[in-house]
C-alpha cells in the first residue's frame, strides 16, 4: 500500500506542475512500465495543452488480490472521487478555465497492480486501469 500511496503523491505533483521538469525519473520511484511510460506521456500531454490539475482525488483503496508468484503482485482496487480534482487551462487568455470533460464520470473504480522488483528490492505500480464504466 505504501508504493501505491507514493504513486499518488508523485503523480499528483506531476499533474499540478507538468512543465516544471522532466518527471520520468521522479515517477520511476513509484512506477514501472507500462504505467510509467503511460503517465509520462499523460504529463507531456498536459504540458503541451498547456494545462495542469488542481485539487485532489478522494480515494478509498483496498487490497483485492495478492499473488506470491514470481514476481509477487498485489492488486489494489480504489474508488476515485474526482469531485474536487479539476483540469484547468494555462493557455494565454484562458488561464484558469475549467477543462474537465463533462461526459467523464466523477466517481469510478480504479485498479492498480503493484509488483515487487528484485533489483533494487522495491514495490512499483506496474499497471493501472481506470474503470470509468464502473461507478462506486
Amino acid at each position: 500500500m505504501a508504493a501505491y500511496e507514493l504513486y499518488w503523491q508523485i503523480s499528483e505533483q506531476a499533474g499540478r506542475a507538468p512543465r516544471e521538469k522532466d518527471w520520468r525519473s521522479e515517477l520511476a520511484k513509484a512506477m514501472a512500465d507500462p504505467a510509467l511510460t503511460d503517465y509520462v506521456n499523460e504529463v507531456a500531454n498536459l504540458a503541451s495543452v498547456p494545462a495542469h490539475t488542481v485539487g485532489r482525488y478522494g480515494r478509498s483503496p483496498k487490497t483485492t488480490s495478492v499473488s506470491l508468484g514470481r514476481p509477487p503482485r498485489v492488486v489494489i482496487t480504489d474508488c476515485l472521487d474526482a469531485t474536487d480534482e479539476h483540469l484547468v487551462s494555462d493557455k494565454a487568455g484562458e488561464t484558469g478555465r475549467n477543462l474537465d470533460n463533462p461526459d467523464q464520470p466523477r466517481r469510478y473504480e480504479f485498479e492498480a497492480q503493484v509488483v515487487r522488483y528484485p533489483d533494487p528490492d522495491r514495490w512499483l505500480v506496474q499497471q493501472v486501469q481506470p474503470r470509468l464504466e464502473k461507478p462506486c
